[in-house]
């Protein structure tokens, strides 16, 4: 669905009156844990947003309650590697329970769950030196769970493959980076497109002069077999201004992911993705202050739920409000990092930082909707799936992300706000797997879990046992396994479900895709009066 002139003007007009954003310090709600990092995520299962505090002395959690309160826990216990850099959560045993990877001054760990997330052991048998800045965690392999990515200062970075148990092993074959250092804040986010998770890797040296090789953030583009290749300079995205920390968001919901990026030399950038995953800065129009320089932390997230993506970093104004046009209005706040989530669960973003809890007093009638979703096939934190929601607006898009910014951990639901708007036509999620759900007309105001395969698009039941495809990924020609299929209509649909080749299959049982351009495809067509559906790489 196109976007109007009419519903933009609309939009537009109504940030005039709600575009404005407060907080109330509701510190009083939850306990004083010490703490060296944070997280604002669920961690009982609840599909409620906790408070997260780890120290050497242990875990403090504030578990949000369905009335508002808070229980606070605290579970003492000597921690090895405490997160003095950054922290990142996510189900690497996949038994339900979040578990989280501890950045350090000197050490990785990993903090894991027990069988019904009531205690936790810390795996500190990681011995190699890291001085880790960002800790994130990704299907880096596509294999269904969750590995990690550590961002190291003074050397190589550091990926650890999870065996499928939630053990963890430093294998640099996972992904291969540049053998550098500076590496600050890394982000795994689908900039191109295709379906599949790229990583970008905002880069910073102490000491380092302008045009040191030290200094070129990178992007790490997915090939779609395994192997990643970097391409940020072709790209406009290879910046050497001594970046801390990049967010990527669809700031204009045209439905591709722009990108932030704070400096402290030369200037900090907005950039506009053209649509073809090619970037261009455009900050100099857009309100913010280029040379406002020095941020650490950078966040996004829409605080007053118009339909646009708010930057919030730490500048001189610590909120930029998006007016919907690429540009920003700037206020101010009592305080300029932290986590983001629902924390009071009223479908308005909050903040916690340094045992703060900033509650969003959500003044404007805007609505909003709230997906958590529960992976089969995918990570059990469908981390890395892509979600779209229609309606009267267009079109917005979100990833599920574990690590953004440069330390803080937010919220693992995909929260959207949509305005005055009262109903939503349709949400399309696709997930690492493949797997494409989509519900038609779904509630707004609202929290929606949604697993993985509960709402096939259209496609029917996939019997994968019967027919397989291949080679795949593919440069020109698609095989089928089973003989027979000749002159079977067959139709070929991209990520958003628009069908973009419709053909029969050959004589020589396979289908030529050659013209297709590079991505991630879905081949469908009916056998024995069962709809089936297979993924495919066009290389």
């Amino acid at each position: 669905m196109k976007k109007t002139l009419l519903s933009s003007i609309f939009l537009l007009a109504t940030l005039g009156m709600f575009g404005q954003v407060s907080f109330v310090n509701q510190s009083n709600l939850i306990d004083s844990f010490p703490d060296t990092s944070e997280c604002a995520v669920d961690m009982n299962g609840d599909n409620l947003d906790d408070y997260v505090r780890i120290s050497s002395s242990g875990i403090g959690i504030d578990y949000q309650q369905a009335d508002g309160s808070f229980q606070s826990t605290m579970y003492n216990m000597s921690i090895q590697n405490p997160p003095d850099w950054s922290v990142a959560a996510g189900d690497l045993d996949g038994n339900g329970y979040n578990d989280l990877v501890l950045g350090n001054g000197s050490r990785v760990s990993f903090l894991m769950a027990n069988e019904d997330g009531t205690d936790y052991t810390e795996d500190a048998s990681h011995g190699e030196y890291i001085f880790s800045q960002r800790s994130t965690m990704a299907d880096i392999d596509n294999d269904g769970d969750l590995d990690a990515f550590v961002c190291h200062d003074v050397d190589l970075s550091h990926p650890y493959r999870n065996d499928g148990n939630g053990n963890m092993t430093l294998d640099q074959s996972l992904i291969e980076t540049i053998d550098l250092p500076g590496n600050y804040a890394a982000i795994w986010v689908d900039y191109d497109n295709d379906g599949d998770t790229d990583m970008y890797l905002t880069k910073c040296r102490g000491g380092s002069s302008p045009g040191d090789p030290e200094r070129d953030n990178a992007m790490y583009t997915n090939n779609g077999d395994g192997t990643y290749t970097e391409n940020a300079e072709s790209i406009g995205m290879k910046d050497n201004a001594q970046s801390w920390a990049t967010v990527f968001e669809d700031f204009d919901n045209d439905g591709d992911f722009d990108a932030f990026i704070v400096n402290h030399d030369f200037q900090n950038r907005l950039m506009e993705n053209d649509g073809t995953g090619n970037y261009k800065d455009i900050i100099e129009t857009s309100g913010i202050d280029p040379t406002d320089l020095g941020a650490w932390e950078n966040q996004a997230a829409d605080f007053n739920n118009d339909g646009f993506v708010d930057i919030f970093s730490e500048m001189s104004k610590e909120l930029y409000i998006n007016n919907g046009d690429m540009t920003f209005t700037g206020m101010d706040l009592s305080f300029d990092e932290g986590a983001i989530a629902d924390l009071n669960n009223d479908g308005f973003l909050d903040v916690v930082n340094d045992g703060q809890l900033w509650i969003n007093e959500g003044a404007s009638n805007n609505n909003w909707v709230k997906i958590i979703l529960k992976g089969k096939e995918s990570n059990k934190n469908g981390i890395g799936a892509h979600i779209d929601i229609y309606g009267d607006w267009g079109k917005q898009m979100r990833e599920v992300r574990s690590g953004q910014g440069f330390s803080h951990m937010n919220s693992l639901s995909a929260h959207f706000g949509i305005g005055e708007s009262e109903t939503i036509d349709k949400i399309t999620i696709t997930w690492p797997s493949g797997t494409v759900d989509q519900i038609e007309n779904p509630d707004i105001n609202t929290l929606h879990e949604i697993n993985e395969g509960d709402f096939p698009l259209s496609i029917g039941e996939t019997d994968v046992d019967l027919v397989t495809v291949y080679p795949n990924p593919t440069t020109s020609t698609l095989n089928f396994s089973k003989n027979g299929l000749e002159n079977t209509p067959v139709r070929i649909m991209d990520l958003t479900g628009k069908t973009v080749l419709s053909a029969k299959i050959s004589s020589e049982n396979n289908l030529n895709v050659e013209a297709l351009n590079s991505g991630v495809y879905f081949v469908q067509f009916t056998l024995k009066e069962q709809s089936l559906s297979y993924k495919f790489i066009k290389q």
